[in-house]
């Protein structure tokens, strides 16, 4: 049986350093995202939804997420999970760049889009920081997974930054002032966790 999981181990190294750089060159599938038209605030708001609900998917699965052996193919969910989530950012940055102006009352909108999504950031990665001991071990319980962990923290910190500027180029004078208390819990939150990987 363990002769068996050793053998396995090279193509679950495989499959999972394949799926994470994909994640690097990866696109929004929106076919509408390469129409230059101008996207609204709606457009925005969408995306951030989209971005909370993958975020509970991901929360949700890493909180299941048992580690060792057992956890493998869980170990694949998660950065399947992870790549969707990079690719729902990148399509919320090119929503946002495309976007007019938001007026006061879209900036309003979108201002409490982000002042409701940060906890759930918040959530997810103080759950991801608890499973530490778990992703040490998740290579079939014989090797870390956390270095991968500690990646994809770096691409959606990076990811999560872009979206906040791009957003914060379109609201009105009163909403962009106060943004950057948002934003910068946001950043906060990401380098502690990102600490807790190195």
């Amino acid at each position: 049986m363990l002769l068996k999981l050793f053998n396995l181990l090279p193509l679950l190294i495989t499959t999972l350093l394949t799926t994470t750089l994909q994640s690097t060159t990866a696109t929004p599938t929106d076919p509408t995202i390469n129409n230059f038209s101008k996207r609204s605030a709606s457009t925005v708001l969408n995306a951030v939804t989209t971005i909370s609900t993958q975020l509970i998917t991901l929360n949700n699965t890493v909180t299941a997420y048992p580690g060792g052996i057992e956890g493998s193919l869980t170990a694949l969910q998660i950065q399947a999970e992870t790549i969707q989530l990079e690719v729902d950012l990148k399509t919320a940055i090119i929503a946002a760049k495309q976007s007019a102006n938001f007026t006061d009352e879209e900036s309003l909108s979108v201002a409490q889009a982000f002042v409701a999504l940060e906890p759930t950031i918040a959530s997810t990665l103080t759950t991801l920081v608890s499973r530490k001991k778990d992703f040490d071990d998740g290579l079939l319980g014989v090797a870390s997974l956390s270095f991968l962990v500690e990646w994809d923290l770096q691409q959606l910190s990076f990811l999560s930054s872009q979206l906040g500027k791009a957003v914060l180029e379109k609201l009105s004078a009163t909403y962009a002032a106060l943004a950057p208390l948002v934003l910068d819990q946001i950043s906060a939150a990401f380098a502690s966790a990102i600490a807790a990987y190195k």
